[in-house]
C-alpha cells in the first residue's frame, strides 16, 4: 500500500470533517465524509478504509451508537479507530479506540497516528508474547501500579495487552511494551491497559456469610454504638460496577428502617472509571441479579428493556468516585474517606504485593473510627499483614474488628469482641479459609438446600450415602453448616460408623469453638477408621487452634504419611512451621502444596479449603512463598 491512507471520517454534526478534509488532502490522503445520522455499515465496509475518524459532539447515546455499530461489523472492527470528542470521560470509556482526542485537535498527534498506522501496513499478523517480555511487562506494572500478576491471573494480563495491541494495530508485542514505556509521553496509555486489568466479575449479594454477619451482627452494633451521633458512613473501596454498595443500600433500606433520618453515606471508589459509569447507571443484565429474590427486584428495580435498573431511592444512597488505592491519599476529608465505620475492600488486595498489602491496610486502619469493621475478600488474609485488627468469625463468616487505639499503642493483646462495652473472650475459631459462596438469596434466615426427599409418602430418605456425603461436603465447603451438619445425620442415621461423616461433624463443632465435643468426634472417626487422614486433620486443626503446635504438627505428618497428595495437610502444616519460625521447614511444605496443586483437577474445589478453587489456592500459596 503507498504512503496514502483511505480515511473516512464520521461526524455527527459534520464540524469535524470541516475540520481536517482539506488538511488530510493536502497531505496526500483520499477522505470522505459520512453525516452520522446516514451512515450504512454495510456500504462502509465495502470501500477501501485504513482510517475510520469518529465525531462524538457530546456524550449522546446517538454518538455511542454510531460506535457500537462501528464495533460490530467484523471488517470495520479491524480498522484503526480515532474518537474526537468533547466528553473527556468517554476516553475511559471507549478503550479499544486506536486513539482518542478532545476538540480543539492537535494535530502533531494525528501526524504521528497516521505515521504509525502507516509503518504498521506492511507488518505481519499479531505475534504471540514471549514469555521473558510478559516478565517484563510483569515487572513494569509492579514498579507502576503496584499490580500483582501470578500465574493465576495471568490470561488477564495477556487478554489486556492483546486489546490494547489490537487497538493500536501494534502487531509485534516488544514494540507495543516500548510504547507502554514511553506512555507518559503520550496518551497515558499505561491508565488506558490498566483498566482492563482490574475488572473482576460481581453481583448482587455475592456473599451469603458476609450478609448475614453484615445483617446480624455488624449493622445492629455499629446502630448501636452509632445511636447518640445519628451517623453511619460506609466506603466500599473496589467497588468495580456498584453491585456491593447498592447491595449494602438495599440491606440497610430492607432490614433497618430506624436509620430513617440518620447521615448515612456509602462511599463507593474504584480506578475503573469505564466501571465507576456503569455503577452510576446502575443498570445490569440477569446474570448481576442472580441470586436477588423475588421480592427484592420488585422492591427495589425496575424495568430497562431485557435489563434491570436500580431505582433512585436506592441510587441516590451511594455516592461514586475515583480513588486509587496506591496512588491517592486516604484517610482525607476531603474523599470522605475519615472515620468510616465499615470498609470493605474484598478481592482487590490479591492484585498487591505483601509490602503494598500492609501499607494500604495501615492506611484502612487509619481511615476506621473507634472499633469500626473491616472486610475482605474469602482468598485473603490479614495473617503477616497487620496487629490491628482482631480477627472475627461470626454467621459464618470471617471479618476483622479494629482494635482500640490505646490497646494498639500499649502493644496489649485485645479479646476478640465486636462489643464497645466490657470485652469478653471469644472461642477460637479454625484457621480452615472461608468458601466463596454465591448460592442463596438475601433472607436473614439462609435457605438451605434441599435434602434428599422422598420419591412418595411414607418412603425412606435417600441411602445413596455417597451422593449424601457429597452434598454435605459441598454445603460445609460453602459456608452451610446447618445443611451439612443434617446431612451428616442422615448417612450417620443409616450408618453410625460412617467415619468420614463423624470427622465432618467435628469440623462444624470445631469451627463453633465447641473443641470438647470435636474431640469425640474426631475419636469415633479413628475408632472406626484409625488409617482415614482426615481424622488426623481435624485433631491437628484442634490443637493448632488451641496453641498446641508441636503436637498439631505431629498430626498433620501422620496425615502425610496416610495420603502424600493431601493437599490442606502440606498447607496447614505450612501453617504451622511459620508461626514456630521454622522458616525451611514450612517453605518445603508450601513447595509441596503447590506440587499437589499443580496436579490437581484444573477447576476443581479443594476438600477442607472452605470451598477455594485451585487457581485461587495457587495464588495464595505463591503469596505466603514470597
Amino acid at each position: 500500500m503507498s504512503s496514502a491512507l483511505h480515511i473516512s471520517i464520521i461526524d455527527e454534526e459534520m464540524g469535524l470533517c470541516q475540520d481536517l478534509r482539506q488538511w488530510l488532502e493536502t497531505e496526500g490522503h483520499r477522505v470522505a465524509c459520512v453525516p452520522g445520522h446516514r451512515m450504512a455499515v454495510q456500504e462502509l465496509s465495502a470501500q477501501p478504509v485504513d482510517l475510520l475518524i469518529l465525531g462524538i459532539a457530546r456524550f449522546t447515546e446517538r454518538g455511542i451508537t454510531l460506535y457500537r455499530r462501528i464495533r460490530a461489523n467484523r471488517k470495520l472492527n479491524q480498522i484503526p479507530l480515532i474518537v474526537v470528542s468533547e466528553d473527556s470521560s468517554l476516553e475511559h470509556e471507549l478503550l479499544d479506540v486506536f486513539d482518542f482526542q478532545l476538540r480543539p485537535l492537535q494535530r502533531e498527534r494525528v501526524i504521528s497516528c497516521l505515521k504509525r498506522i502507516q509503518d504498521n501496513a506492511t507488518s505481519p499478523g499479531f505475534e504471540q508474547i514471549p514469555t521473558g517480555l510478559l516478565d517484563n511487562v510483569k515487572a513494569f506494572l509492579l514498579d507502576h501500579s503496584a499490580l500483582h500478576f501470578s500465574q493465576r491471573n495471568q490470561r488477564m494480563l495477556e487478554r489486556g495487552l492483546q486489546r490494547r495491541m489490537l487497538a493500536l494495530q501494534t502487531p509485534d508485542p516488544a514494540d507495543y511494551f516500548q510504547y507502554l514505556q514511553d506512555s507518559q509521553q503520550n496518551a497515558d496509555e499505561l491508565n488506558k491497559l490498566l483498566h482492563f486489568l482490574t475488572v473482576g466479575e460481581t453481583c448482587f449479594f455475592r456473599y451469603r456469610t458476609h450478609r448475614e454477619a453484615f445483617a446480624k451482627r455488624v449493622l445492629p452494633t455499629l446502630i448501636e454504638k452509632n445511636r447518640g451521633k445519628q451517623s453511619l458512613r460506609i466506603w466500599s473501596a473496589g467497588c468495580s460496577t456498584g453491585e456491593e454498595p447498592y447491595s449494602l443500600a438495599i440491606l440497610l433500606l430492607e432490614h433497618f428502617p430506624e436509620l430513617m433520618g440518620w447521615q448515612l453515606q456509602i462511599l463507593a471508589t474504584d480506578v475503573n472509571k469505564r466501571s465507576l459509569r456503569q455503577a452510576r447507571e446502575g443498570i445490569y443484565n440477569q446474570r448481576s441479579v442472580r441470586m436477588v429474590e423475588q421480592s427484592l427486584l420488585e422492591r427495589y428495580f425496575e424495568k430497562d428493556g431485557a435489563l434491570l435498573k436500580v431505582k433512585p431511592q436506592v441510587r441516590g444512597m451511594v455516592h461514586f468516585d475515583y480513588l486509587n488505592l496506591m496512588a491517592d491519599r486516604f484517610p482525607d476529608q476531603q474523599n470522605h474517606t475519615d472515620q468510616v465505620d465499615l470498609l470493605l475492600c474484598r478481592n482487590v488486595l490479591i492484585y498487591f504485593q505483601l509490602d503494598n498489602i500492609r501499607r494500604i491496610v495501615h492506611q484502612f486502619s487509619n481511615c476506621l473510627a473507634e472499633h469500626g469493621f473491616l472486610f475482605l475478600g474469602h482468598s485473603e488474609t490479614m495473617q503477616n499483614v497487620s496487629e490491628r485488627f482482631t480477627r472475627i468469625h461470626d454467621h459464618g463468616a470471617f471479618f476483622y474488628q479494629l482494635k482500640s487505639r490505646k490497646a494498639v499503642q500499649a502493644k496489649k493483646k485485645p479479646v476478640a469482641t465486636v462489643n464497645t462495652g466490657p470485652a469478653t473472650q471469644q472461642p477460637k475459631v479454625l484457621p480452615v479459609m472461608p468458601a466463596m459462596a454465591e448460592t442463596a438469596p438475601l433472607s436473614l434466615k439462609p435457605d438451605p438446600q434441599p435434602l434428599p426427599v422422598p420419591t412418595s409418602p411414607g418412603a425412606q430418605p435417600s441411602r445413596d450415602l455417597d451422593g449424601l456425603y457429597r452434598a454435605a461436603m459441598n454445603a460445609f465447603d460453602h459456608e452451610q453448616f446447618g445443611e451439612a451438619d443434617g446431612l451428616y445425620d442422615q448417612i450417620l442415621s443409616f450408618d453410625p460408623q460412617h467415619a468420614a461423616s463423624l470427622v465432618g461433624k467435628g469440623l462444624i463443632r470445631a469451627n463453633q469453638g465447641d473443641y470438647q465435643q470435636a474431640r469425640r468426634f474426631c475419636a469415633r472417626a479413628i475408632a472406626q477408621d484409625d488409617l482415614l487422614a482426615d481424622a488426623y486433620l481435624l485433631r491437628g486443626l484442634i490443637l493448632d487452634m488451641e496453641g498446641e503446635l508441636e503436637r498439631a504438627v505431629v498430626e498433620y505428618q501422620k496425615v502425610l504419611w496416610l495420603d502424600a497428595s493431601f493437599i490442606m495437610g502440606h498447607y496447614l502444616l505450612a501453617k504451622a512451621c511459620s508461626r514456630m519460625n521454622k522458616k525451611d521447614q514450612a517453605q518445603r511444605s508450601l513447595r509441596n502444596t503447590l506440587r499437589c496443586l499443580e496436579k490437581s483437577a484444573d477447576q476443581s474445589m479443594i476438600p477442607f479449603s472452605g470451598g477455594l478453587t485451585r487457581g485461587v489456592f495457587i495464588d495464595i500459596v505463591h503469596h505466603d512463598l514470597k
